[in-house]
């Protein structure tokens, strides 16, 4: 794998420029449903590569998050972002970004830049948003992010989280730091966890992930030479935060559904795994797939097609469930032309459901 060496950086620069209220984009949508066609994200693209959006952020007065290196204008890579939410209005039928009055979100969430962002490359944030007590409590609430660093050499998954209590005070509870998931790395790279658990679904709902329904993690590593996708069995809990502390000792399962070419960026939603390949039989470079989970096994990996993928490199799918819509929401990254510069981030109403 290639490492970006990093030079200057100027950790949030950017922020107080993506506060700004703007539309994403003008073009009509159906009421409830989608388009399929792929959109640029312009309000939050750059001439630099910005990928590796998050989930849990959409739909949501929190704060929308990815990968870029903007900050190094154009070396190593921060996970930036502002107090804006993307929402569908689904009566006017305009998707918009817009930043929010309250302070809460910037105060707490620059605190966990500050912790997260370091020289090297920090790449595939996965944020959940959640209840520390029970999920129709709003006493205390937890951020909880990981991501990949790549400060030892290699890259290892790491997370930040914080505590915080709920309406009407948002005051952190918590110091922010930094902590390595040790059972999931090795000497090799391992990058973009997610959750999967027959009951579990990350979506949009503000504070609504129950974690005691996550049973596993899965990921991707190079471990045996190529990027494979991985998964390893963790017992539900109601604490997640101290399950990502433990020494567990599980051995990495690899899915059946790996090919013998690059298969990375995994992205679990309900029964629903979207990921990135490089496989035979695709459109050019890097196409995304998805498979469900069916009788305790994943289905043969299907192309998304000619109307998502291109002869380019589509990376880092994640995928959204939103209340009012009949079909989902898929958001990913593309060097494709006609975009701001580099990777840019899209989006695309797809059929594929999560249950």
């Amino acid at each position: 794998m290639k490492i970006i060496k990093p030079t200057r950086r100027l950790i949030f620069g950017l922020f107080n420029i993506l506060i700004l209220t703007f539309a994403i984009s003008c073009q009509k949508q159906t009421s409830g449903r989608f388009q399929e066609e792929v959109i640029n994200l312009a309000g939050v693209n750059t001439i630099y590569d910005d990928y590796n959006s998050t989930s849990s952020v959409i739909n949501t007065a929190f704060l929308f998050h990815f990968s870029s290196n903007r900050n190094s204008t154009g070396n190593d890579f921060d996970i930036v972002g502002s107090n804006m939410s993307i929402y569908w209005n689904i009566n006017k039928g305009t998707i918009n970004v817009e930043s929010f009055s309250t302070n809460f979100a910037v105060n707490f969430l620059d605190t966990m830049f500050d912790s997260i962002n370091t020289p090297y490359n920090e790449l595939g944030p996965n944020s959940l948003w959640y209840n520390k007590n029970s999920i129709s409590s709003n006493d205390t609430m937890i951020d909880l992010m990981m991501y990949a660093n790549d400060s030892k050499g290699n890259f290892d998954i790491k997370f930040v989280y914080g505590e915080f209590i709920g309406s009407p005070n948002y005051a952190l509870t918590n110091a922010v730091s930094v902590n390595d998931i040790g059972f999931l790395n090795t000497s090799a790279n391992e990058l973009y966890p997610t959750f999967y658990g027959k009951e579990f679904q990350n979506n949009e709902s503000f504070g609504h992930v129950n974690t005691e329904e996550i049973e596993k993690i899965i990921y991707c590593s190079d471990m045996e030479g190529d990027f494979d996708m991985y998964e390893v069995n963790i017992s539900p809990t109601s604490s997640l935060i101290q399950t990502l502390l433990a020494d567990i000792e599980t051995n990495p399962i690899k899915l059946a559904i790996n090919s013998d070419f690059e298969d990375k960026c995994p992205f679990v939603n309900s029964s629903l795994l979207v990921f990135a390949s490089n496989r035979d039989g695709g459109f050019g470079g890097f196409d995304l797939y998805y498979s469900y989970f069916k009788n305790d096994s994943w289905s043969e990996p299907i192309n998304f097609g000619d109307k998502i993928n291109s002869e380019f490199d589509e990376y880092r799918p994640i995928t959204v469930k939103v209340k009012g819509f009949s079909n989902n929401l898929m958001v990913f990254s593309s060097n494709r032309p006609g975009g701001m510069g580099g990777f840019d981030l899209y989006y695309a109403g797809i059929e594929q459901l999560i249950e």
